[in-house]
């Protein structure tokens, strides 16, 4: 098991419900008793939720970013793409960037997990699994990994166009639902190079997913496929995929 590792949490208000019941879980079901930390943008800043006894029971760390605010010409463009809507309803999914802030490197290791996620099992075979200078993640094409990097990007755009003409985007890529990584791959710059492609490339579907995985399978290739499972229990799927395996944890 990693020397130091810090279980990291993003939630604004709409979400901070669903981070007290996962939060909960990944120390009752999940047997964790280590550094866990909230990170928050401005709308939790000063609200009374941080108070939850939860949080002041087991001395959650609370981060405060501020929220990312991208500029009128990359709304003009994102405004546009075909997606979800995620890039309408679900904004606030991109403080998941502020993870490669170089605040998080006073741990060697960093598991973040959705607030939603639910625990079965101890959750320690899945921490044993951390990796020097690797990001662990599920692959989002997983089973079939029928799906490649480009599905993650709007293809109705000449930026798209660029976009593949600099990077391979026919290979496999992850889900950020969970990661587990060395905090050593964050250089003083990540959070601004992920942010520049951001901003270059306003035509991600899926938000800060597209983006982190065109960034850590390109610009910087450390992902690798988390294992889905040991001899005696599967890691983490999306959702079950048969009733008879048994999971440390499910995203639904």
């Amino acid at each position: 098991m990693p020397s130091s590792i810090c279980v990291v949490f993003v939630c604004n208000k709409r979400y901070f419900d669903k981070f007290v019941r996962t939060c909960t879980q990944l120390i009752t079901i999940g047997k964790y008793g280590g550094d866990i930390c909230l990170v928050i943008g401005d709308d939790l800043k000063c609200d009374e939720r941080l108070e939850h006894s939860l949080i002041k029971t087991h001395g959650i760390i609370v981060q405060h970013f501020p929220d990312i605010v991208f500029s009128d010409e990359y709304a003009r463009v994102n405004n546009m793409i075909n997606s979800d809507g995620r890039n309408h309803t679900k904004k606030f999914q991109w403080h998941k960037m502020h993870l490669f802030n170089t605040v998080f490197k006073r741990w060697n290791y960093i598991f973040y997990i959705d607030c939603g996620i639910s625990f079965y099992s101890d959750i320690s075979p899945i921490l044993a699994e951390a990796v020097p200078n690797t990001l662990l993640a599920h692959s989002d094409a997983y089973p079939t990994f029928e799906w490649k990097l480009h599905f993650q990007f709007d293809k109705n755009s000449e930026l798209f166009t660029r976009l593949n003409a600099t990077y391979n985007l026919n290979g496999d890529y992850f889900q950020t639902t969970l990661m587990l990584y060395d905090t050593a791959i964050i250089e003083d710059s990540t959070f601004d190079d992920l942010m520049a492609v951001a901003n270059e490339f306003p035509i991600s579907k899926t938000n800060e997913q597209g983006i982190m995985a065109l960034y850590f399978t390109n610009v910087k290739p450390v992902w690798k496929p988390i294992r889905i499972k040991n001899d005696d229990i599967y890691f983490y799927d999306f959702a079950s995929r048969d009733r008879r395996n048994k999971y440390i944890m499910l995203k639904y």
